[in-house]
């Protein structure tokens, strides 16, 4: 599949920081790719420079195979939406949408008919003749993002574009940005902290921490399959549980032993190697993986105390003791065990969530 946008090891410092960490992915033509990471992982500043607004010290950026070294940012093809919105608050709604256009030195029917699809597809007909200050939240962010997609670019590019709506606006815009995207085809590079927005929208993930992006792949693969414990614990809600284990042997039977619990461990080669190397390790379990239950059974066997309940509707969060160890568990809002006190609990060992404590890496 064809690379819309090349980043290949881009650096940049202020002063003694360093905001982007030799970050490199690229995204592909059609494609929806999120940046998700905390505030000041280095998001809008990979923006800011893809953009040209901002200069890196090492890396190249590629826009459909041209370097972009040297080129301005108005001549890059790209279009960029920012966090806060910022419309012309003495034009019209068809006079915001239309600015890039005239900007671009079209004007006549051409002008007038691209503005009328992009309201239409936005929903926002009704708008155009109207001043920004009659508009809504929602709808000045529609306006905006009408004024980003107007006029023809490679890659559209969105900087925490719903993060100064309210819940119930947020998620009907999330829903729009993802038939917007289905129905025009445009690649896009989509920047937010919001880690439920980013597993919705996207198509792939890079999660970005401290200027480098940590891991790059799918949902899914993200959430299954993390690389290390800050992508596991930014991914999920809530975060993954991690345990810390030990390797034991008994009748020639190997396990994980912690405390709270002793698990059969499913791999015997790679047992053998783990124990000659001495790592210290951890187990991550999701939350919603925990299995809980108000009696001792074959699939519950560990006493855990149940010590806080969070009741969130479709959902219970359960705060639990399990030996020196305090987890997370996830049950129904009809479970048995929704209260504080004693319970039982079990969980399967994946291997691919073993990690090394020492270097914070899961093993593969």
């Amino acid at each position: 599949m064809t690379a819309v946008l090349q980043v290949i090891g881009l650096t940049k410092r202020f002063e003694e920081v360093r905001a982007l960490d030799a970050a490199s992915f690229s995204v592909a033509e059609g494609e929806l790719f999120c940046i998700v990471g905390p505030t000041n992982a280095g998001k809008s500043t990979l923006l800011k420079t893809i953009a040209g607004l901002q200069r890196p010290e090492l890396g190249s950026i590629r826009i459909r195979g041209r370097d972009m070294a040297g080129v301005q940012p108005k001549d890059r093809g790209v279009s960029l939406l920012f966090q806060n919105i910022a419309l012309f608050p003495t034009q019209s709604g068809f006079e915001n949408i239309a600015f890039p256009l005239r900007t671009a030195g079209q004007t006549g029917a051409d002008l007038e008919r691209r503005v009328r699809e992009v309201a239409a597809l936005l929903k926002v007909e009704h708008l155009l003749d109207r001043l920004p200050k009659t508009f809504s939240g929602g709808e000045q962010q529609r306006v905006a993002i009408g004024r980003a997609i107007a006029g023809e670019s490679d890659l559209l590019m969105l900087d925490e574009p719903l993060t100064n709506l309210d819940a119930r606006i947020r998620i009907a815009l999330r829903i729009e940005f993802k038939k917007l995207h289905r129905e025009l085809g445009q690649s896009m590079l989509y920047v937010t902290h919001d880690q439920v927005e980013a597993m919705s929208l996207s198509d792939r993930i890079a999660v970005m921490h401290q200027g480098s992006l940590q891991q790059i792949g799918t949902p899914d693969e993200i959430y299954h399959q993390p690389v290390n414990r800050f992508v596991a614990r930014f991914i999920g809600t809530p975060p993954m549980n991690i345990l810390e284990a030990e390797l034991g042997s008994e009748a020639d039977r190997p396990f994980l032993l912690a405390s709270g619990f002793r698990l059969p461990f499913p791999q015997a080669r790679m047992f053998s190697e783990l124990r000659d190397k001495g790592q210290k390790l951890g187990l991550g379990v999701r939350p919603e993986a925990m299995r809980v239950a108000p009696t001792e059974g074959p699939e519950t066997p560990f006493a855990g105390e149940v010590f806080w309940v969070e009741h969130l509707g479709s959902k219970s969060v359960l705060d639990v003791r399990l030996g020196e160890s305090t987890v997370k568990a996830v049950v129904a809002p009809d479970h048995p065990v929704t209260r504080e006190g004693r319970a039982w609990f079990g969980f399967d060992p994946q291997l691919r969530l073993l990690m090394d404590l020492e270097s914070e890496t899961f093993l593969r």
